[in-house]
């Protein structure tokens, strides 16, 4: 079976590489600052301190927009809010995301506070414009991520979190992906090398192995494969394509050709996926993701597939990304995934 032949190839492939052929890649993520302690808890529970009133109306909002799900085999949450109380703020202030909000008017206790900490740049950029948002890196902690809410009034202030809840989640979802992107580079990657025969290159972690390669039909696939971890697949796909043809038929048709074809029959049903226009790094395209399924083994997980033209060389590419991963969530797996899928360079 394909999920689980591999294992001795990975350790001959694994040891058979010397050290002549890793590097290492550093993404471009958030910045840090190694004076600081590391920050703690759980990298997807927010945390927030909000006077009484503000978070009797402000939590229905915050809630529906940090902790929406995303759909693998089962519904998983992006991130779990917790209110957390200012008088014992000494056991959370070091944890990995907080928000605080603030109403210029109040004198109550979390309002106070930010009152005092904030500079006289922001009271007067509130004055200017009503309200703010201030997000801050490694504030009192190395990898943390802390954003002000910060009103003239409380109408102000809770109407502020209503506007601009998406660029709240997109604030915290991006800060999600660059401490996974940390995570995933900690290991070296392939060498240039490595796809000099390819009109592309990628940033692999040697951790992933050479599963599949098919140069005759432009199709190459690697696999990591962890005790303990999900199967994890990262897969591209291009062909010649004299103008840009891509639309949702032509994704759905190419990726169940290509599953059915490399990954020894798996398919999807049209229930249970999703499509939408979605940006690759500086690759506009579309994106379609759902539910896996493989009924000659009788598996099944959950995939990411991402699809774009590049004019430059008319051609279109398919980078594919699976998890099989029966006994947890997969969310952060398919993060990690795109986070390799997002360093994608097509070469001159």
């Amino acid at each position: 079976m394909r999920r689980f032949i591999l294992i001795i190839l990975g350790i001959f492939i694994l040891f058979g590489c010397t050290n002549r052929t890793e590097k290492n890649y550093k993404p471009e993520t958030g910045k840090t600052n190694p004076r600081k302690p590391m920050s703690w808890g759980h990298k997807q529970t927010i945390y927030v301190f909000a006077d009484d009133n503000v978070w009797k109306y402000a939590e229905s909002h915050l809630r529906k927009s940090l902790e929406r799900y995303t759909f693998t085999n089962r519904n998983e949450q992006y991130f779990t809010v917790e209110r957390a109380p200012l008088e014992n703020l000494e056991q959370f202030y070091k944890f990995n995301n907080l928000i605080f909000f603030c109403d210029m008017q109040s004198n109550q206790k979390v309002s106070a506070f930010v009152k005092e900490k904030m500079g006289s740049q922001v009271e007067a950029d509130i004055k200017e414009n009503s309200v703010g948002m201030y997000p801050v890196e490694n504030l009192w902690a190395n990898d943390q991520y802390v954003l002000f809410l910060v009103g003239n009034n409380e109408e102000n202030l809770l109407k502020f979190n209503i506007l601009q809840s998406n660029k709240i989640f997109e604030l915290f979802q991006e800060k999600l992906y660059d401490r996974i992107a940390r995570q995933v580079y900690h290991s070296k990657v392939y060498p240039e090398t490595q796809f000099n025969n390819l009109p592309w290159s990628m940033k692999i972690p040697k951790n992933y192995i050479l599963y599949k390669k098919d140069l005759k039909n432009n199709f190459i696939s690697y696999l990591a494969r962890i005790r303990e971890r999900s199967d994890r697949y990262v897969s591209v796909y291009y062909e010649k394509m004299p103008a840009d043809s891509l639309n949702r038929d032509w994704i759905k048709q190419k990726r169940a050709e290509l599953a059915w074809k490399y990954y020894e029959q798996d398919e999807f049903n049209e229930d249970t996926i999703q499509i939408k226009h979605y940006q690759l790094a500086a690759h506009k395209g579309w994106k379609l993701w759902g539910r896996w399924q493989n009924k000659k083994y009788m598996i099944g997980g959950a995939f990411q597939t991402f699809v774009f033209y590049h004019q430059p060389t008319s051609t279109a590419y398919l980078i594919d990304n699976s998890v099989y991963y029966p006994e947890g969530e997969k969310l952060k797996e398919l993060i990690e995934l795109e986070v390799i899928s997002r360093t994608i360079e097509i070469k001159k």
